[in-house]
């Protein structure tokens, strides 16, 4: 009874570490353009939404959180709605419509966080607010709980922190599906290299291309251009698509997606250690 007693303490002085006594101060205002930041975790609009943003302004308020800064002059940062606000900056607003929220830092990441569940689309805003939280020194457990996110969905989201940095901002400005984000996370920092390379090459990123990483292709004809076998790949590349895969070769890779597989579920760490352990070690044989 006791420990049940002392973990509800221990949520409550969590909370009170992210959850205002009263609800926060509020307004609906009219946000300069150039306060707002550019680096927003949406994708680029396309010119239907920019002509409606144009002819019919924001269907809905941007919440953001402001605050003052030595200047005397507001800045904000996104909470949710960063696609609208993208929108209305291509459609040449200089002032936009907005919902603000005097908030301090911690609870305008956890608010983040929590209101950017919903939406695949906003995974790197997720992952950025995640960050923020843990930098903080918020417990990940408590946060799991207070979020409602759950321990494998935190799991997963701070994954995302070890991105290689291409492909991260990828994500951030859309052109990564979060699905192929999150496969990736679970490769490799060599094997995340050689893919964040395909990505600068080629423009894109697909899920063929995680078991696929050519990198080669910079070097496509050059003597003594090194295959994406002899590199190290995962598996070969584009080039030896049609050589057969090595036995040992193809055990490692399916060792590999049993981790990522693992890795999204509540499985024990202990199970998916001695599972990295057997990848490490078919690596080795494969070589």
């Amino acid at each position: 009874m006791s420990s049940h007693i002392d973990a509800a303490i221990d949520l409550e002085r969590f909370e009170l570490r992210l959850f205002p006594p009263e609800p926060p101060p509020a307004c609906d205002l009219q946000a300069e353009e150039r306060r707002l930041p550019y680096d927003l975790s949406a994708p680029t609009p396309g010119p239907a939404l920019v002509r409606v943003v144009e002819r019919f302004g924001l269907p809905e308020r941007p919440l953001v959180a402001n605050r003052l800064e030595e200047d005397g002059e507001d800045e904000y940062q996104i909470l949710r709605g960063g696609a609208w606000i993208r929108a209305a900056r291509e459609a040449g607003l200089d002032r936009i419509p907005v919902r603000a929220l005097e908030l301090p830092d911690l609870q305008a990441a956890f608010l983040t966080l929590v209101l950017n569940q919903a939406q695949a689309a906003d995974v790197a805003a997720q992952a950025d607010a995640l960050q923020s939280l843990l930098e903080a020194g918020v417990d990940e457990e408590g946060l799991a709980r207070a979020s409602g996110l759950g321990r494998g969905r935190v799991r997963r989201l701070r994954a995302l922190l070890e991105l290689h940095p291409v492909l991260r901002q990828a994500l951030r400005e859309g052109y990564l599906r979060p699905q192929v984000a999150f496969a990736a996370s679970q490769l490799s920092p060599a094997s995340q290299e050689e893919l964040a390379g395909v990505y600068m090459r080629e423009g894109e990123l697909r899920s063929a291309d995680l078991r696929q990483p050519a990198v080669a292709a910079a070097t496509d004809g050059e003597p003594g251009a090194e295959t994406p076998a002899a590199a190290g790949g995962p598996v070969a590349g584009r080039a030896a698509a049609g050589a057969p895969e090595p036995p040992a070769a193809r055990a490692r890779r399916q060792a590999e997606e049993l981790l990522r597989t693992l890795e999204q579920t509540e499985i024990a760490d202990e199970i998916r250690r001695r599972v990295a352990e057997v990848v490490e070690q078919l690596g080795a044989i494969a070589v």
